[in-house]
């Protein structure tokens, strides 16, 4: 199973099974986005979504150790076996990855793991 990362925007057919981390789905892109998988797990709660950078930071990572790379790892499978796909992109609304979750769930997936999860950009 192959990991990336993808804004919403960015995010083409041709790169790979998008995976929900966004607590919506994309309008524009209904209603085949309706059928995607959430991955509950590292999306962001609500009640500290627009918490300040650290308390958002702080929050969210909490969230990671909570369920634990290997909990993750296996609802990762689970969707892999589920939609056909090796390639899983981990989507969410934000443009710029270094202002969001992502950024956030690639460097903790490295340490928890020792795996890299790379940002697919648009072209």
């Amino acid at each position: 199973m192959i990991l990336h990362t993808c804004s919403w925007r960015a995010w083409r057919p041709e790169l790979g099974q998008p995976v929900r981390t966004s607590l919506g789905k994309p309008k524009w892109l209904l209603p085949q986005a309706a059928s995607w998988p959430l991955l509950w797990e590292v999306t962001p709660r609500g009640h500290y979504f627009n918490a300040p950078g650290p308390a958002f930071e702080d929050a969210y990572l909490d969230q990671l150790e909570r369920y634990g790379a290997r909990r993750i790892a296996r609802r990762l499978a689970a969707i892999s076996r589920e939609t056909g796909e090796q390639t899983l992109l981990l989507c969410c609304f934000e443009a710029n990855p270094e202002q969001c979750h992502r950024s956030l769930l690639s460097a903790w997936w490295k340490l928890a793991t020792g795996e890299v999860i790379t940002e697919m950009e648009g072209t």
